[in-house]
């Protein structure tokens, strides 16, 4: 039998959550700290995100392990599931998020090999609402994004928390030696990467207070982020990757070595100094990111490994974002990342998949703005995100006729023009300044009769 009530102990509020947040089976920005600012911040917890292989991340002064995947194929290994039984016979509580989805061709949701070893298996089956909770979550207006359904083999076992309106399970709670352990649908938390979907609060708060009080932690060394353990050194970059991602990590490493001194040469100028020295291969399909010294790759963008121009515009993308700093672009700057991403990919050797996609974002921008006019890139509000993208790529489209080498011209001015020791801004006025001096003539005009809101005289950068 289960105790009447696994929450509203007094412990909690003497506590503090040590919280580690698994981002290695499947990585994504929300559950990279955004989680942990809707859910454990709230509640004085300090949050760590793990990047490494599971069974290698030290948990030794954490009380509460956030684990979550979505369509994966990273396995959960023997020892990773070792790992999180004796966490839990320590004390510490866990907390699984998941949605039965499949990884391309695979039959197993790899959660699955986790929870499994605990009596429970996330379901392709759809929650139908409303869902029901149980009285000792004293929840009112419980909300969903949908979400999936769970089985358990012996429900005698577990407190079944929530059921949807058949009475299939949504969240159970077991104790486990001196922790317990939490299964639930991943569509009852926030998803939004900016976190400003912080949906069931005060239920979130509640049941992570309490999972995690039967570990005593020090609470004056709040847990750190484990990176990636492997770390290659190769020609001034630093790879780093889990052991999931180990049979991937030398194919993207010659990507990135054939794809370097091409890059040099369509952006005109070496990385800014100090710049892209790292990178982090990240367990995800959906892109990337840049912090400048280090850039992240999604090793399943575009159907990678299986085709690779989707990794080679993405490996361009993320790369210029590094390259242009200190000044990021102010009013292009994802467009123009994307479209350094797909003239490497025609350096690469794959022009069909780099004219297709240039092709696709121009003319999805066209069915909002025929004419390249209506939308303002420095100021407007409320742009369309196809726009946003496209429309630089269709104005550097249209310089290219003049000058095929508009864009190695454009950062090799504004290498020259831009002096961070001179400046603390880069702005849209300045961008339009130095695109003149690359192409030799004043745009502003031109500028302006694409809608675009720039003015000479708000710029102090010299120009024709």
């Amino acid at each position: 039998m289960l105790p009447a009530d696994l929450f509203g102990s007094e412990t909690k509020n003497m506590m503090k959550v040590h919280s580690v947040t698994d981002i290695s089976h499947t990585f994504s920005f929300y559950f990279d700290g955004r989680f942990a600012r809707n859910y454990i911040q709230p509640i004085g917890g300090a949050d760590a995100r793990n990047w490494a292989t599971l069974h290698k991340c030290d948990l030794s002064n954490v009380n509460l392990l956030v684990l979550q995947s979505g369509a994966s194929p990273c396995l959960y290994l023997t020892e990773d599931v070792q790992a999180v039984w004796n966490f839990l016979e320590g004390g510490g509580g866990v907390v699984v998020l998941g949605e039965h989805v499949l990884f391309r061709r695979e039959k197993t949701y790899r959660l699955n090999e986790l929870v499994s070893a605990f009596g429970a298996k996330f379901i392709d089956q759809p929650a139908s609402e409303p869902l029901k909770p149980s009285s000792e979550l004293e929840v009112r207006d419980l909300k969903t994004y949908g979400g999936k359904t769970i089985e358990l083999e012996d429900q005698s076992l577990w407190q079944i928390l929530i059921r949807d309106a058949k009475a299939r399970i949504v969240m159970a709670l077991r104790p486990i030696g001196k922790g317990k352990l939490l299964v639930v649908s991943r569509a009852l938390s926030g998803r939004q990467p900016n976190a400003e979907d912080p949906i069931n609060a005060a239920m979130w708060q509640s049941i992570l207070a309490d999972l995690m009080c039967g570990k005593q932690i020090d609470p004056t060394k709040p847990p750190k982020s484990v990176m990636p353990e492997n770390i290659t050194g190769k020609t001034g970059l630093q790879i780093q990757h889990s052991d999931y991602l180990q049979p991937l990590a030398e194919t993207i490493f010659a990507i990135y070595e054939g794809c370097r001194p091409l890059l040099e040469e369509i952006l005109g100028v070496p990385p800014t100094q100090g710049m892209l020295k790292k990178l982090i291969l990240l367990p995800t399909g959906g892109g990337g990111f840049s912090s400048g010294v280090a850039i992240g790759l999604g090793v399943w963008w575009g159907n990678f490994p299986e085709e690779r121009y989707g990794m080679v515009e993405l490996l361009g993308h993320e790369a210029t974002h590094s390259w242009v700093l200190p000044f990021a672009e102010p009013m292009w700057n994802e467009g123009i990342a994307t479209y350094v991403g797909i003239l490497l990919g025609r350096e690469f050797g794959l022009n069909k998949e780099a004219n297709a996609t240039l092709k696709r974002w121009i003319d999805g921008a066209k069915r909002h703005d025929s004419e390249m006019t209506k939308f303002d890139l420095a100021s407007g509000t409320d742009i369309p995100h196809v726009v946003r993208m496209a429309k630089p790529m269709w104005i550097f489209e249209q310089l290219r006729t003049e000058e095929p080498r508009i864009i190695s011209k454009y950062f090799q001015a504004k290498r020259r023009l831009i002096d961070p020791k001179k400046q603390k801004r880069y702005t849209a006025n300045d961008s339009v300044a130095v695109l003149s001096t690359a192409t030799g003539r004043n745009l502003f005009d031109w500028f302006r009769s694409l809608g675009i809101d720039v003015k000479a005289s708000r710029t102090k950068v010299p120009h024709p």
